[in-house]
């Protein structure tokens, strides 16, 4: 249960973000950071070890220097990060 309101609570977030963004013509702005979002949440379990893959490829995407809406990216990015970690370690 505290997971799936750790998951509600961080979309919120993400969707407030989106929210702030969304005041300038930016079309499917919001799927993109949902996908950021997810794919930083997405383990790879080595053995026991959870590895946040997901996150590195984030980190990759988000390397681009002419990358538009880079920093509302980055925020969804570490609310998926901060999920991971939450479900790792619990």
């Amino acid at each position: 249960m505290l997971i799936f309101l750790l998951y509600v609570g961080l979309l919120v977030g993400v969707l407030a973000v989106y929210k702030d963004a969304i005041k300038r013509d930016v079309s499917n702005l919001g799927f993109q950071i949902i996908g950021y979002y997810v794919l930083a949440t997405l383990p790879f379990r080595l053995f026991w070890l959870p590895i946040p893959f997901g996150f590195l490829i984030c980190l990759f995407l988000l390397s681009k220097p002419m990358l538009r809406y880079k920093k509302q990216k980055q925020v969804a990015s570490f609310l998926g990060f901060i999920v991971f970690i939450v479900d790792a370690v619990f």
